[in-house]
């Protein structure tokens, strides 16, 4: 992480992007075999009961889909999401003020994504377990082990955001007042 460049944060963004275009548009597909019923995931939480009456409307065709397409591509896009926040964290955090900061007392900020990913490999699972148990109802202890798997990857997802927002934005004034300070240096003439 040590050479990244503005290009490859931009690339990572352009994979990220496309990534999360993929995951939505495999969540539509599954709404769109099953008749309208919408997947789990995008759920903060679930309850035992909402998840047996989701998995039942969605019906064959729509468990199949989410099985094998909307699984498949949310357990790549939790890859290409963590590795985009991970990097974006780490090159921003290592330009904004490297004399004041320890890079040692900050870097663990950067696994933030990495367990978000984590999690987000638990939630598939669970509900991959799920689905391919129905009709049986999942246990009290799958389904809670997916909540919580679910809740964290949402608050660590979006705190990784608002991270990387953060520190851009933080990046961006500190070039600005750097650019300022140049111009009231460069003698006029």
């Amino acid at each position: 992480m040590r050479t990244m460049r503005p290009r490859h944060i931009g690339g990572l963004l352009v994979l990220f992007l496309l990534g999360m275009t993929a995951m939505r548009l495999a969540a539509s597909y599954v709404s769109l075999v099953s008749g309208g019923a919408e997947i789990l995931d995008l759920n903060f939480g679930n309850e035992a009961t909402y998840i047996h009456n989701t998995l039942f409307a969605l019906g064959g065709s729509g468990r199949d889909a989410y099985l094998h397409v909307y699984l498949l591509i949310d357990a790549c896009y939790a890859v290409i999401y963590a590795v985009f926040y991970a990097c974006t964290m780490a090159f921003f955090l290592r330009r904004i003020a490297p004399e004041r900061w320890e890079w040692k007392r900050v870097r663990w900020v950067i696994l933030l994504p990495m367990v978000a990913a984590a999690c987000d490999w638990w939630e598939n699972i669970s509900f991959a377990c799920m689905i391919l148990q129905f009709p049986t109802p999942a246990s009290q202890l799958l389904v809670t082990s997916a909540t919580i798997a679910t809740m964290t990857k949402f608050i660590l997802v979006y705190l990784s955001l608002l991270l990387v927002l953060g520190l851009a934005a933080g990046w961006i004034v500190l070039r600005l007042r750097a650019g300022r300070r140049q111009q009231l240096k460069t003698p006029t003439g």
